[in-house]
């Protein structure tokens, strides 16, 4: 295994389990198969700490459903008619700060579209066969803050990057490393391997709200949107721990 997919193990591996949140995560489904949507909000409403609050069929209904709903997280579907999931959550991250995490879904097994959903905002990624816990788990992480992917998802995402050997994307993500302090680099490194906020401070002797700020300083200098997008461009720079 290269470097770059060690670094991107680690940080999809994290996922791996999350704690049950202290309050109740609310919930929009946009998908344009009623079915489908009838589904979900049957798995979902399941679980105590879920709530669904809003629901859609295409990515037209993103902004409203923001603006009236408040959801923490959407669940969006990758193929729809109007406007696709990728397209409403790139639209959704450039008109409004605060917006909620997005967790795409799609019942295709396509390769390239894990990275194009990155690239567009997505906290997290699901095929729509997952298992139920995989989904509620996927949720719980983005609703923290966190990425999620499902384990076919993220070998999409760690083959991509297995597959990315361009001299030039290397050098570009070098160049992007530069313009970070060292505290910065030092957190960026650390994410890439896996490490969630509070293990980067103990390793790096700092706050945990420390690592908090400097990922988002990183965010604004890259144009990344979250921290598997970083861990991409640190695995790209040749970088790990």
């Amino acid at each position: 295994m290269t470097l770059a997919q060690e670094s991107m193990e680690a940080v999809l591996r994290e996922t791996a389990n999350a704690p049950l949140p202290a309050t109740t995560i609310r919930l929009a489904i946009i998908d344009d198969d009623a079915l489908v949507r009838a589904g979900f909000r049957a798995l979902l409403t399941a679980s105590e700490d879920l709530q669904v609050v809003g629901e859609g069929e295409s990515g037209l209904d993103v902004s409203r459903i923001i603006r009236d709903q408040r959801p923490d997280v959407v669940l969006i579907d990758v193929r729809m008619p109007g406007m696709n999931g990728i397209d409403a959550v790139r639209a959704a991250r450039g008109f409004a700060d605060g917006t909620p995490a997005f967790l795409m879904m799609t019942a295709f097994d396509e390769d390239g579209t894990v990275l194009e959903a990155i690239l567009a905002g997505a906290d997290g990624f699901l095929l729509k066969d997952e298992g139920p816990e995989e989904i509620v788990r996927a949720i719980r992480h983005v609703a923290r803050g966190e990425a999620s992917f499902s384990p076919r998802s993220a070998r999409q995402l760690r083959d991509w990057v297995a597959r990315s050997p361009s001299l030039a994307a290397q050098r570009h993500a070098e160049d992007l490393l530069t313009q970070l302090t060292e505290r910065e680099r030092d957190v960026a490194v650390a994410i890439a391997s896996g490490a969630s906020d509070r293990d980067v401070g103990a390793r790096l002797f700092v706050a945990e709200s420390t690592v908090k700020s400097s990922l988002r300083a990183i965010n604004v200098k890259w144009g990344t949107e979250n921290r598997v997008q970083v861990a991409v461009v640190v695995a790209r720079a040749g970088l790990g721990l």
